[in-house]
C-alpha cells in the first residue's frame, strides 16, 4: 500500500477512536459529575449533622458544669439567683431556672419578659424536669414562642450530698444569634436546609436557588434525634453538562480539524528526519550528552538540527558544573559533619578537664588572693568556652538538619525539661512557667529544645540582678502557639531589637556567645514560626515565639 493511502487510513482511524473515545468518556464524565454531586451532597449533610450535634453537645456540657456549683441547691436564695444571673450572662442561654425535687420553680432568670411570676408554680408535670429528675440530662422538644423563635430547654439534675434536690434548666433559642445560619453558611450557594424536630414539627428552613428538580440527603441528629435534610437542585448541574457538551463538542471539532491539517503538513514535509531527531532525544534521555545529529531537507529541519546540538552542548556543560558542584557540596557537608563531631566530642571532653582540674586546684588556692581571681576567670572562661561549643554544635546540627524530617513535638514536657536543665545550672536564677494552653503540639524536631534553651539562658546571661527572674508562658489559639520568655534585666534598647538576632550580635559584658539568638531565630523560621523582642512591664525584656499548631 502507498505511503500516502496508508498516511491517510491511519488519519482516519485516529479520528474514529479519537470520537468515540469524547463520546464515550463523556457519558462517563456525566455520571461521575452527578455521582460526585449526590457524594458532595451526603458530604455537606453530614458536616452539618456533626456540628449541629456539636453544638448541642456543648450546650449540654455547660449546662451539667453549671450543676455543679453547690449554690443553685440553696433553693429560693439570693445567692442561688446571682449564681444563675451570672450563668445567663456567660452563656448563650436566654434564660435559666431551678426547680425544686417537689417540682416547684424556687428562681429563675431571663434576658426577656417577666419570670419572675412562675417562681414558687408547680412544674412536676414537666417532661424536662421528669427526665432530669430520673438522672439523665434531658434536651426537650422545641416549644414555638409567639414570637416565632423556638425555644430549647436543656435540663439537668441537681445533688447535693449523694441525693438530687432539683434540676437546673437552661433555655436556649433556637433563632438567636442566627443559630443555624451558621450551618447554612457551609453549604454551597445552590444546596437548602432544612431541620425538624423528632415530633416532625420544622424548626427551620432555608429553601435551595432554584429550588426545582430537587436532590436531597437526609441524616438523624444523635443528641436530639431532630431530622436534617440538605437539598441542592439538578437544574446548575444539567446547565454544566450541557455546556461541557457544547464545549467538548467544540474541542473534538477542532482537535479532528487540527489533525487533519498536522497530518497532511507532515506528508507534505517529509517524515524521513524524525528517525534521526528520536534517536537523538532517546540518547539524551539516557543522558549522552555528546549526541549530535545532521539533519538534510527544508530550513526547518536546519533549525532543529542546530537547536538539538546547541541543547545537547547546553545539557552537557550543566551536568558537568552539576557534578562539580554536587562533588564540592559533599565535602563541605563532610567538613562540617567532621567539625561537628570535633565540637561534640573532642573539645567539649577537653573543655570538661580543663574544669574539673579546675576545681582540683580551689582547693589549694588561699582564699582573697590573687591565685583565687584567676582561678575563676579560668572557670568563667573554660565555662564560656564549653557554652560556645554546644552552641556551635547545634548551629551544624541545623545546618546538616533535613526541614523534611520534621514531626509532631509535644510542646509541655518540651519546655519542662529544658527549664529543669537551666535551673540546674542557674541555682541563684529564679524562672516559673505559667501553662495558659492545653496539651499542645506543634510541628519541629528535635532541635526546638535548643530555642528555649537559649532564650531562657539569655534572660540570665543578660540579667544584671542579684536573683535573675525569668517567666515562661504558653498559650494557644486555633491556628498557632506562643511562648513568652520575659525577665527582669535591662531589657533591650528599640535601636537593637532587629540586630539582636544577627550572627554573633551580643553586648560587651554578655557571658554567651552571640550566637544563641541568631541559631532560635534560624530554627523558628525553618519550624515556619516567628520570634521577636518587645519591653517588659515595668522591666526587662519579652522574647515572644510563635508556632504552627501540628494539625
Amino acid at each position: 500500500m502507498k505511503t500516502k493511502r496508508l498516511f491517510v487510513l491511519l488519519l482516519a482511524l485516529i479520528a474514529v477512536v479519537l470520537t468515540a473515545s469524547v463520546v464515550v468518556g463523556f457519558q462517563h464524565h456525566k455520571e461521575a459529575l452527578f455521582t460526585h454531586e449526590q457524594a458532595e451532597l451526603e458530604r455537606a449533610t453530614m458536616h452539618v449533622q456533626s456540628e449541629l450535634d456539636g453544638q448541642l453537645d456543648a450546650l449540654q456540657r455547660t449546662t451539667e458544669i453549671e450543676a455543679t456549683n453547690p449554690t443553685l441547691t440553696r433553693h429560693g436564695s439570693a445567692s442561688q439567683r446571682r449564681t444563675l444571673e451570672t450563668f445567663v450572662e456567660r452563656s448563650s442561654f436566654a434564660g435559666a431556672s431551678v426547680i425544686a425535687a417537689n417540682g416547684t420553680m424556687t428562681n429563675i432568670v431571663a434576658d426577656s419578659g417577666r419570670p419572675d411570676a412562675t417562681v414558687g408554680a408547680d412544674f412536676s408535670d414537666r417532661v424536662y424536669f421528669q427526665r432530669a429528675m430520673a438522672g439523665e440530662t434531658y434536651v426537650s422538644e422545641p416549644i414555638e414562642a409567639d414570637s416565632g423563635n423556638y425555644i430549647l430547654t436543656i435540663s439537668t439534675p441537681l445533688s447535693e450530698n449523694g441525693t438530687r434536690v432539683g434540676t437546673l434548666n437552661a433555655a436556649f433559642h433556637l433563632k438567636h444569634g442566627d443559630f443555624f445560619s451558621q450551618f447554612t453558611a457551609t453549604l454551597e450557594d445552590e444546596q437548602g436546609l432544612t431541620i425538624e424536630s423528632q415530633s416532625g414539627k420544622r424548626i427551620y428552613t432555608a429553601a435551595p436557588s432554584p429550588n426545582t428538580d430537587l436532590m436531597e440527603h437526609q441524616t438523624t441528629l444523635s443528641e436530639t434525634g431532630w431530622t436534617v435534610s440538605v437539598k441542592e437542585s439538578r437544574v446548575p448541574l444539567q446547565e454544566r453538562s450541557r455546556e461541557l457538551s457544547t464545549l467538548q463538542s467544540g474541542a473534538l471539532l477542532f482537535v479532528l480539524g487540527t489533525l487533519s491539517l498536522f497530518g497532511w503538513w507532515v506528508y507534505r514535509r517529509s517524515l524521513a528526519q524524525l528517525d534521526q531527531v528520536l534517536t537523538g532525544f532517546e540518547a539524551l534521555e539516557h543522558q549522552e550528552y555528546q549526541t549530535r545529529i545532521e539533519l538534510e531537507g527544508a530550513d526547518e529541519w536546519q533549525h532543529i538540527e542546530h537547536g538539538f546540538n546547541q541543547l545537547s552542548r547546553t545539557l552537557d556543560g550543566h551536568m558537568r558544573e552539576r557534578q562539580e558542584y554536587e562533588r564540592r557540596l559533599e565535602t563541605q557537608r563532610d567538613n562540617l559533619e567532621t567539625l561537628n563531631q570535633v565540637l561534640r566530642h573532642d573539645i567539649r571532653n577537653d573543655l570538661q578537664i580543663v574544669l574539673a582540674y579546675a576545681d582540683l586546684l580551689a582547693d589549694h588556692v588561699e582564699a582573697g588572693s590573687d591565685d583565687e581571681e584567676y582561678l575563676e576567670t579560668l572557670r568563667d572562661s573554660a565555662t564560656q568556652a564549653v557554652e560556645l561549643t554546644e552552641t556551635a554544635r547545634e548551629m551544624a546540627d541545623v545546618m546538616l538538619a533535613n526541614v523534611d524530617d520534621q514531626q509532631q513535638v509535644r510542646l509541655k514536657p518540651l519546655i519542662t525539661d529544658v527549664v529543669g536543665e537551666v535551673r540546674t545550672q542557674y541555682t541563684t536564677a529564679d524562672i516559673t512557667v505559667d501553662w495558659e494552653a492545653s496539651e499542645t503540639e506543634v510541628v519541629a524536631n528535635e532541635m526546638l529544645a535548643s530555642v528555649f534553651r537559649n532564650l531562657v539562658k539569655n534572660a540570665i546571661q543578660h540579667n544584671d540582678k542579684a536573683v535573675p527572674k525569668v517567666a515562661v508562658s504558653v498559650s494557644d489559639d486555633a491556628s498557632k502557639v506562643t511562648v513568652r520568655v520575659a525577665d527582669n534585666g535591662p531589657g533591650v534598647p528599640d535601636a537593637q531589637k532587629d540586630d539582636i538576632f544577627g550572627k554573633g550580635a551580643r553586648g560587651l559584658e554578655s557571658a554567651g556567645t552571640g550566637l544563641g539568638l541568631y541559631l532560635a531565630k534560624t530554627l523558628v523560621d525553618a519550624y515556619g514560626g516567628d520570634i521577636w523582642v518587645e519591653d517588659n512591664e515595668p522591666e526587662g525584656a519579652v522574647f515572644v515565639i510563635t508556632l504552627p499548631k501540628a494539625k
